[in-house]
């Protein structure tokens, strides 16, 4: 496979040319001609100014620029593929395994995560109760009348029940009943049930006037 250096070289001789000669006609200083001559194009300045020498120095030994051109990018891209990216290769191999190492490491933790709050989350409802809180009425309130309205809130999934009659929750978890208590009913039982069974209960003493 011929090399833009070895074309350019060889014509040159052909002709009975100089490098110095080559250097009056082109205005290319010597020692770029010459490291395109021995292929060393990673000494020139840039691809653009490489390319713009080597097009020159075809021009004026009757090389059809195309062709110059052409084995000019097929020579440079080896030989710069050959001399610089062997380290870039190397720092891109090593981002892309420590990013896939950490993408690996974040998603086990992540993973591990779900699983150890599902766990923990199964195991309190077979071992606690539901949560219950009690906003109105407060414990040991004085009731305004014989109707009291007993609000509160517990886990959506939960089962309410007050004075053991089933009360309504919804999504956010509020429940909210009226209830009548006489002269002698003078407490309010409110139960929160989860479904393995585990219960949380308060009594609420409310006096009447």
């Amino acid at each position: 496979m011929k090399h833009i250096s070895d074309v350019l070289r060889e014509e040159r001789v052909r002709k009975g040319l100089s490098i110095e000669d080559v250097v009056v006609a082109t205005k290319i200083r010597k020692n770029f001609i010459t490291s395109i001559e021995e292929g060393k194009l990673n000494n020139l300045p840039s691809e653009s100014y490489a390319l713009g020498f080597v097009k020159s120095y075809a021009s004026f030994l009757g090389i059809p620029e195309s062709r110059a051109s052409a084995l000019f990018r097929r020579e440079y891209e080896a030989t710069h593929a050959e001399n610089v990216p062997k380290f870039r290769k190397a720092i891109s191999h090593s981002k892309n395994a420590f990013f896939f190492k950490s993408s690996k490491v974040i998603i086990i933790f992540i993973v591990s995560f779900i699983i150890l709050s599902y766990i923990a989350y199964q195991f309190s409802f077979l071992v606690f109760g539901p949560k219950l809180e009690i906003q109105s009425p407060q414990n040991n309130s004085i009731a305004q009348s014989n109707i009291v309205v007993v609000s509160g809130k517990s886990d959506p999934a939960a089962s309410v029940f007050i004075n053991g009659e089933v009360v309504y929750v919804d999504l956010s978890g509020s429940f909210r009943k009226t209830l009548y208590i006489d002269d002698n009913q003078k407490t309010i039982e409110v139960v929160a049930k989860n479904r393995s069974g585990r219960e949380t209960k308060k009594n609420i003493t409310v006096q009447t006037e």
